[in-house]
């Protein structure tokens, strides 16, 4: 699933660019970014057979070198909801973020590449040896994030963002008859990162609330149903909303 349209913010993966004036990196006199360009590919078996669908995404990490604290790191990331369209038309799309037990809806792959990658440092702490790692990946590997997964959603009817539910990945059969998922793997590429969400769902381009939302207008933190947080920003990784 690679869209034929370059994306306007086209960088070399591998490499270190200083400064990065699209970032909010307050007070920093210096900085470094490691680029990592990669596709998330994720299996289900439907019926005995195994089906794939993929999605390009872009993790930008910048260390800050000399700032006010002394050291600090800022994200960037590009890229959209997977849309995993399977046999008889049904769909399910994998959010790129994860519904907290808390139910707060949190960015989840700019840890995810870190621990995926084999860095146990965090966002705002990366050495030299976490730069150049991140910088000089390859390969594909499992998906890594402390166990648990991005946010599997589906609609009712996909015209109609209200009819929102959540899936279980671990029990897609519960939706989607016949079906049960294998994996989430991550694979280092050069390929230009996806867009294909908006025109499939032209609904996220809407600047008006389209998701239902409870009788006092806001959800409390106890209200499981992720239909009553979620926003269309939540389809995308912060550079591409």
């Amino acid at each position: 699933m690679i869209p034929d349209k370059e994306p306007r913010y086209e960088l070399p993966r591998r490499s270190f660019i200083a400064g990065l004036a699209a970032l909010p990196v307050v007070g920093c006199a210096d900085s470094e970014v490691a680029v990592v360009r990669y596709r998330v590919i994720a299996t289900v078996n439907v019926d005995h057979k195994l089906v794939q669908a993929s999605t390009v995404m872009e993790a930008r990490y910048v260390r800050v070198k000399h700032s006010l604290s002394g050291a600090g790191g800022a994200t960037r990331l590009y890229g959209e909801a997977l849309i995993f369209d399977l046999p008889g038309g049904r769909t399910f799309f994998i959010l790129p973020i994860e519904h907290q037990e808390t139910n707060a809806l949190v960015s989840v792959w700019e840890t995810a590449i870190l621990r995926t990658l084999g860095v146990t440092s965090g966002i705002g702490s990366l050495s030299d040896a976490d730069l150049i790692r991140l910088s000089t990946a390859s390969g594909r590997l499992p998906f890594q994030y402390f166990g648990r997964f991005p946010a599997f959603i589906s609609f009712d009817d996909e015209h109609d963002p209200k009819s929102i539910v959540e899936v279980d990945p671990q029990n897609l059969g519960r939706k989607f008859f016949g079906t049960t998922f294998q994996s989430l793997e991550v694979e280092i590429t050069d390929q230009p990162v996806t867009e294909r969400l908006r025109a499939r769902l032209p609904w996220l381009n809407s600047k008006q609330q389209v998701f239902e939302r409870p009788p006092s207008g806001l959800a409390h933190l106890s209200d499981p149903l992720i239909g009553h947080h979620i926003t269309t920003a939540h389809f995308f990784g912060s550079g591409s909303r």
